[in-house]
């Protein structure tokens, strides 16, 4: 072609010749180029470059300080062009040399379908839409096509709902349902009528040219465009014209832009994830966890139960299975046994050995059920056959409650670590620590059970030389060492981190931990499943933080419990209770209280194991054994109040996870309010009823009464706010993109309603353009249609940023802002170079509650602010083209906002309603 390659080299290099000229201009600023040199004329442009400009200035350079400004200013000059081709160099290499990815798309298919990757049936945005509109042959989904709709696991919904026959109202054999039939007769009718009102806007614009021809003189008027006029009118009557099922060829135009825009968004959605695999692994893992290789993040860790109780119902259980074992002739053994309902099959009882009943063994006794009920006791079906497991409960009975009872190997691996570990601890007390032959040289001690028994008691049926004196008896160091080795075995179990030094737990039960295990979870990989219902989907995949979190915390908190203790101090209990008004709850099993009646009624055996059950029960509790630093008594009624039934930084300290994502962190500290209020209400009401206040708090009668009161009001305030938390507030992304999603569907019901009109604003026979000044609104309506389902998506992925990252700076600046409110900065106490403490500023108990609430609130916030990019995002984008259409879905109410209102207002009235009644059911 004759002038390509000087017109090529106008095209692409013409304007370089200015950067030499400027550079010269800048040298002449400081004297390197003289006035008059040639470089700085206008005229000279493109007749020199950049290195004849260098060349120049160099040789003019006099390396002296008084031309310092000239130094500096050529070498800064040359350093930033060496910079810049250093810049262009890189460019070049991130161009040849691109990480792991997946292949971009090459053709429109590529982009704008899905029909290639075999998911177009059970995308959930085609379902939404074939449900809708019921146009067959568009969209293609599960609904229109002789398909089983499936759940995200793969499953026919039909079979997973239990629906009859295996079938649902969406059935794909009469597809299009009745309702769409109406429908399509309903936009037949209208598309008609606004054809006829077209024909008439068209006999009234022919008439007005005919009248202004006449008039003006000029052929067909002077507003007659005549080069755009009648394109307009062949587009309008061609976008009114009838295709088929009642919609025209403008709405068709909608419904296609709907489909291409939701298979550009599954795609990019898709390609999205598909990149995080190639480059790290696992996507939904590493779409909240930067770059990790598991979920590190989405797990938080819940901090270990207290484990106090439980040491001091198996020592005084080991204690009575001792001195009942001797108490009787002939022997009456107590035995450790599993014990379900007498009608259930195949066995009602499982009794267990040191070495039997494995965790299979025992989760397949549990059968399904959510608890499993642990007897120490004695067997008889004749005596005891309307008891559990036909085993009387002589030495108590513990309810493990489980929060997986399915069987091993299809449990969640993290809550069966947990449950492995209980039910692994239960025998290891039973048959190995108590016995004296504990798992360190400091728990390896004398029987102190058996010795107890021996020494405080004297039983004629027991062998002679059975009875003696001078016997070791329980320490205190052994009780502590009891202590502190179980709190570390179960935060090693729960952490995966062994201590030091190690307890060997993670060895013993061959796993890497609890917390670990959740995190490497098969359900946080990218399910196939979940991937096939495309762009809509999405929001989905924000549930299973919450609920892999209230797994985990819910697991950590079910520690077996005491349901009954020794059947001989229960019957103290009761005995007590009938002869005492007000019974202190920490007293209830002392068989020599003030009361004559405490061992009235008791046989003479009894009266014999009582006090020693006692003294057993009472050694535990002395010094406050069966609490932590959380929960310890501190003499100031409230904050006891506080620290045993909130935990203030007993439940789950969110700034000790400040690693973990914002609503993993959220959903452990709602859950296990959950779990502690649901707890405590029980206690208030024993509290209430018995005229005492259980544990820690040193109350009797109408002070207890009070008390129970406080608690009730505190814990539902706690299960409100634990409500909201774990329920409502990890549920909010899904929420926002559900009504996002609901908001796109009800945009194209209004342009498929528009579109009649839409073709109508064409008829004008002024202005210039197809659209002309009328319709050009309904063209970015339709683009706003086709391009919203991936603005959703960036809204999504803008919001998972964005939380994170302010999350995780307010991790690293609340320390900061809590220290400067109260002047006092731990560091510089602890340095000694204060010159006056500031001690009297470190925040206490109710301080580090309420500031722990007011981090809740602010990540919460943050949180609600974040989620509103899902809306925000698609709602305002089109300003950027000059343009602020708007749709219903743009004017709908903000639905998590609704949401967190009204479950709020609704859970306060309902727990104050409960609470009120707990309150008077005890006056």
């Amino acid at each position: 072609m004759p002038g390509f390659r000087q017109r090529f080299r106008d095209l692409f290099a013409s304007g370089f010749q200015y950067i030499p000229y400027f550079i010269a201009l800048v040298y002449g600023s400081v004297r390197l180029l003289p006035a008059e040199h040639p470089y700085l004329n206008p005229s000279n442009m493109g007749r020199f470059g950049i290195r004849h400009v260098l060349a120049e200035a160099a040789n003019n350079i006099v390396f002296s300080t008084k031309n310092i400004d000239q130094i500096l200013l050529f070498f800064c000059i040359l350093f930033g062009l060496i910079l810049m081709a250093l810049q262009f160099g890189l460019l070049s290499l991130a161009v040849f040399m691109q990480p792991a990815m997946a292949a971009m798309p090459t053709t429109f298919p590529g982009f704008f379908s899905t029909a290639a990757s075999g998911n177009e049936a059970q995308d959930i945005a085609n379902i939404l839409m074939d449900m809708v509109f019921g146009v067959p042959g568009i969209f293609n989904s599960c609904v229109s096509v002789g398909v089983p709709c499936t759940t995200i696991d793969g499953n026919p919904i039909a079979t997973a709902a239990g629906a009859p026959g295996g079938t649902w109202s969406y059935d794909p054999t009469v597809f299009p349902f009745a309702i769409h039939k109406g429908l399509h007769q309903l936009f037949q009718l209208y598309n008609i009528g606004l054809t006829v009102v077209a024909a008439f806007i068209g006999m009234y614009f022919i008439f007005t040219i005919a009248l202004e021809t006449a008039e003006s003189g000029t052929p067909m008027g002077k507003r007659f465009n005549k080069v755009w006029a009648p394109i307009r009118f062949v587009m309008a009557f061609g976008l009114l014209f009838p295709i088929g099922y009642g919609y025209n060829s403008a709405q068709y135009i909608v419904l296609y832009a709907a489909k291409y825009g939701s298979g550009f968004a599954t795609n990019g959605w898709n390609l999205f994830n598909d990149t995080l695999n190639a480059t790290y692994g696992s996507a939904f893992e590493n779409l909240l966890n930067s770059d990790t290789a598991s979920a590190a993040n989405l797990v938080g860790v819940p901090n270990v139960p207290e484990v106090g109780g439980l040491l001091q119902f198996m020592y005084a259980a080991k204690v009575c299975a001792e001195a009942e074992a001797v108490a009787h002739a002939p022997p009456l053994p107590v035995k450790f046994y599993l014990v379900g309902d007498p009608l259930k099959l195949p066995e009602n009882h499982l009794e267990v050995n040191n070495t039997s009943v494995s965790y299979a063994q025992f989760i397949n006794f549990a059968d399904g059920e959510n608890q499993v009920i642990i007897s120490f006791g004695r067997r008889d079906e004749d005596k005891y056959g309307d008891l559990m497991g036909y085993v009387h409960p002589t030495c108590g009975e513990l309810t493990f409650k489980l929060s997986d009872p399915r069987p091993t190997g299809t449990a969640e691996r993290g809550v069966e670590t947990l449950q492995k570990y209980y039910w692994f601890i239960l025998k290891e007390l039973w048959f190995v620590t108590m016995e004296g032959n504990g798992p360190t040289s400091a728990l390896t001690v004398p029987p102190y059970a058996q010795n107890l028994v021996k020494v405080k008691t004297f039983f004629s049926t027991a062998p002679t030389s059975y009875h003696q004196q001078g016997l070791n008896l329980h320490t205190t160091e052994w009780k502590t060492a009891l202590q502190d080795f179980y709190r570390l075995d179960l935060r090693e179990i729960l952490t995966g981190t062994p201590s030091t030094p190690s307890t060997g737990i993670l060895g013993a039960l061959g796993t890497n931990g609890a917390a670990p295990e959740m995190r490497q979870s098969q359900r946080w990989q990218t399910d196939a499943n979940l991937r096939d219902k495309g762009w809509a989907g999405a929001g989905i995949w924000y549930n299973r933080v919450a609920d892999m979190n209230g797994a985990m915390t819910t697991a950590t908190l079910n520690i077996p419990m005491p349901s009954r203790y020794p059947h001989v101090m229960e019957k103290v209990y009761a005995k007590k209770r009938q002869g005492e008004q007000n019974v202190d709850f920490n007293e209830r099993f002392n068989p020599t209280s003030t009361s004559s009646a405490a061992t009235g009624g008791l046989e003479p055996v009894e009266e014999k194991i009582a006090p020693i059950l006692w003294e057993a029960f009472d050694f535990f509790q002395q010094g406050g054994g069966v609490t932590t630093s959380h929960s310890a008594p501190t003499g100031n009624a409230m904050i006891d109040i506080m620290n045993t039934f909130l935990g203030t930084n007993g439940l789950f300290n969110m700034r000790q996870n400040s690693d973990v994502h914002p609503l993993a962190q959220l959903a452990g500290v709602g859950r296990s309010l959950i779990e502690a209020s649901v707890r405590n209400l029980g206690y208030a009401g024993i509290g209430a009823l018995t005229g005492t206040l259980v544990k820690n708090l040193d109350m009797t009668g109408e002070a207890a009464k009070i008390a129970s009161g406080f608690i009730i009001t505190f814990s539902t305030i706690g299960l409100t706010a634990g409500f909201v938390l774990f329920y409502v507030v990890p549920f909010l992304p899904f929420i926002y993109f559900f009504f996002a999603v609901g908001g796109w569907v009800k945009g194209i019901f209004e342009a498929m309603v528009g579109a009649p009109l839409w073709a109508l604003a064409h008829l004008r026979i002024d202005g210039n353009g197809l659209a002309g000044q009328a319709a050009v609104s309904g063209y970015f309506l339709i683009f706003e249609v086709f391009l919203r389902p991936i603005l959703i998506i960036f809204g999504l992925l803008a919001s998972i940023s964005i939380f994170s990252a302010l999350v995780s700076i307010l991790n690293q600046t609340f320390d900061l802002v809590i220290a400067n409110l109260g002047g006092f900065d731990t560091e510089f106490e602890l340095s000694g170079a204060a010159a006056t403490s500031k001690v009297a500023e470190w925040r206490g108990a109710v301080d580090e509650f309420f500031f722990t609430v007011i981090y809740v609130i602010i990540v919460y916030l943050m949180g609600m602010s974040s989620f509103k990019l899902v809306d925000m995002i698609p709602n305002n984008i089109l300003r950027w083209m000059g343009q602020s259409v708007a749709t219903f879905g743009d004017q709908r109410e903000d639905a998590g906002q609704s949401l967190i209102g009204t479950a709020t207002v609704g859970s306060q009235q309902t727990l104050g309603a409960i609470g009120g009644g707990l309150k008077g059911l005890f006056k």
